[in-house]
């Protein structure tokens, strides 16, 4: 039985280098519009710092998803040797990328079986999902055990970010003009989380330093993790993440913390300097 082929976008981070080298999967790079600039984001190129994509200013930046016949293309090129592909991608409010995936894929219904999967998510959070694909593919699981598994571990997937500066919240049409300039005045800074995908503001502190003990704390209320990972803005850990992962490593002995940059993608709704974790929770405390 030939193995489940996997797809995913170029917003994903793995939690090791081991995923894109041990498995295949087919990741199709997302474009960053810089003013007149054209960048490509996958996590097979080097990474860019995120300066590069906001310098010319935050409303010049667009993210440019696969487009529907780069979908069609692909999946073409891997039915001629896989009939069943799973293609999981960023979450469908932050970007175009499952929609256009999904429209490629209708156009070869009745020819070979496509799953298309909304992760509601991205970065790590896509990554961790996408793993859990590649590692059942390799177990050559059938195509809807791997697509239940998936799914199932959406909800199991959490992820808070704190940001600095509102203007992004305000550019997502988050919060009003008036609350983002007040808000900067006072140096306020806020939560997000994500909830079916969404960015969401959860609630505001006045220092990164409470911020960064906010973010400990959310990780304290998990006690089976299966993955956790920390995003920050930098390419290289920051002494920052270096100090927040050596905390939650004395918290969950054993337990592997990765740190990535969380890319011009997340960067258009949280601008350059942010700061976040992912948790994949234990599917079977869930569901006890």
């Amino acid at each position: 039985m030939s193995r489940v082929h996997i797809v995913t976008d170029g917003s994903v981070h793995f939690t090791s280098s081991h995923y894109i080298r041990h498995y295949p999967v087919h990741i199709l790079p997302l474009q960053i519009r810089c003013g007149e600039n054209m960048i490509e984001q996958t996590p097979l190129n080097e990474p860019t710092p995120l300066d590069t994509f906001l310098e010319p200013g935050p409303e010049h930046m667009e993210v440019v998803p696969p487009s529907v016949d780069a979908f069609t293309e692909l999946y073409e090129q891997l039915g001629t040797e896989f009939n069943q592909i799973i293609s999981i991608h960023c979450s469908s409010t932050l970007n175009g990328t499952y929609e256009n995936a999904y429209a490629a894929s209708q156009r070869f219904l009745g020819r070979f079986d496509i799953q298309v999967i909304d992760s509601e998510s991205v970065s790590i959070g896509l990554g961790m999902l996408v793993q859990c694909a590649m590692e059942a593919s390799a177990r050559r699981e059938k195509l809807d055990a791997i697509v239940r598994q998936v799914r199932g571990r959406i909800s199991n997937l959490y992820t808070v970010f704190f940001l600095d500066d509102l203007y992004y919240l305000e550019r997502n049409h988050l919060i009003s003009r008036s609350q983002a300039i007040l808000g900067n005045m006072l140096g306020i800074i806020p939560f997000l989380t994500m909830e079916e995908g969404q960015l969401v503001p959860m609630e505001k502190v006045r220092t990164r330093s409470r911020a960064i003990e906010k973010i400990i704390e959310f990780a304290c209320e998990f006690t089976d993790v299966q993955q956790m990972g920390i995003l920050q803005s930098e390419i290289t850990p920051s002494a920052e993440s270096r100090s927040v992962s050596d905390r939650l490593q004395s918290l969950f002995p054993g337990q592997r913390i990765f740190i990535a940059n969380y890319g011009p993608l997340l960067a258009s709704f949280v601008g350059p300097n942010s700061f976040g974790i992912v948790i994949l929770d234990s599917l079977e405390e869930n569901e006890g």
